[in-house]
């Protein structure tokens, strides 16, 4: 029986229904033969971006051919990984490497096809200084993206984030926690960004040895953790989806969170919402009555999303236009005089924006 499988929903947001905007949400899974791969990309909410939405494409292919290459080229990986040292720099290799290929393929894609003045009449008049920077030929920070991935394999687990969203692993002892460091830099509207210039320097990793191996990793584009009060409410909501594919299979139960992925986001954020993972099937069936009992000590109030407790007819969504990537916000100080929001520390947990 095969024992790990991957998945990947995207649902456009209720919020962009409403406004007739494209999804800006990606997704991407595969199931190798000595892996697991799945990956999250958030488009940038602001019209500004106008390609965000290839851009977050553009993330999830190249997370997934580039982690591929990795792998394959990867000799000794479990001696080689064990190694602190060496592994923050084959990391980074491959995360250069994934940025690399994405400007690769967003430099292909606006030569194949340059911005129209309709794209361009989108930008809000407050923001004409974008449309002067893409004019001027610096028009990567249209297709702005975050990106979210995780690997598993027989002998260990790995991922790496740029910008918002959540990474939330259940370990074998049904342990819920999330193993990716928070970035300061995201917060409120404001996110870091794979078309900034120090992308390649922006990375967090996560790394989970044989002995720690997971018996689920999630991903969530922002969309599904802004629709919770908090992380715990996040956490039960994984810890449902969980105990949903050990009862159901794989199959249906991801049928069920594709069913449940609108009625997410009418009721919680309104933005897109994006969930992808890896599954243990055998590790994960293990500790279901741990996940069982956890969730059942949790509040019931824990797991119901923001605007359930509000009341759908109550919800207004945030506006997405003054979303900005964490560089053009320190330009724009710049250029004022004034100095850039910061978090006040750095080990503060930063609410990341909401779109």
């Amino acid at each position: 029986m095969q024992r790990l499988f991957s998945f990947a929903q995207t649902t456009i947001g209720a919020s962009h229904l409403n406004r007739g905007i494209v999804c800006q949400d990606s997704s991407a899974c595969a199931d190798n033969e000595n892996y697991s791969f799945a990956a999250a990309a958030d488009g940038h909410g602001s019209a500004c971006y106008l390609r965000t939405e290839r851009g977050s494409r553009f993330a999830v292919e190249c997370a997934r051919d580039c982690v591929k290459e990795f792998l394959e080229g990867l000799e000794n990986a479990d001696e080689a990984l064990s190694d602190e040292r060496q592994r923050d720099e084959l990391f980074n290799q491959l995360w250069r490497s994934i940025i690399a290929r994405w400007h690769d393929k967003t430099e292909q894609d606006f030569k194949n096809d340059p911005f129209t003045e309709e794209e361009y009449e989108r930008i809000p008049e407050k923001f004409a200084n974008y449309r002067t920077r893409y004019e001027a030929g610096d028009y990567i920070g249209a297709y702005g993206t975050t990106l979210l991935f995780a690997v598993v394999t027989e002998n260990y687990a790995f991922g790496a984030q740029i910008g918002d969203g959540k990474c939330v692993v259940i370990d074998g002892d049904s342990n819920v926690f999330a193993p990716v460091p928070e970035d300061p830099r995201c917060y409120e509207n404001v996110t870091t960004s794979m078309c900034q210039d120090d992308a390649a320097l922006s990375a967090r990793f996560f790394y989970l040895p044989k002995g720690l191996m997971p018996a689920a990793v999630f991903l969530c584009s922002d969309g599904v953790e802004n629709s919770y009060w908090n992380e715990e409410q996040l956490f039960c909501f994984f810890r449902g989806l969980a105990l949903t594919i050990v009862e159901n299979g794989m199959e249906e139960g991801i049928s069920q969170l594709a069913e449940f992925l609108p009625s997410m986001t009418k009721k919680g954020s309104g933005d897109d919402v994006t969930c992808s993972g890896i599954i243990d099937m055998t590790k994960l069936s293990s500790c279901s009555d741990g996940i069982r009992e956890d969730l059942a000590e949790a509040s019931l109030a824990a797991a119901v999303p923001v605007g359930e407790a509000l009341g759908a007819e109550e919800i207004e969504y945030d506006d997405e236009e003054l979303q900005q990537v964490i560089s053009d916000v320190i330009a724009d100080k710049a250029d004022s005089g004034e100095a850039a929001a910061e978090p006040e520390s750095e080990s503060e947990t930063v609410p990341e924006k909401e779109e």
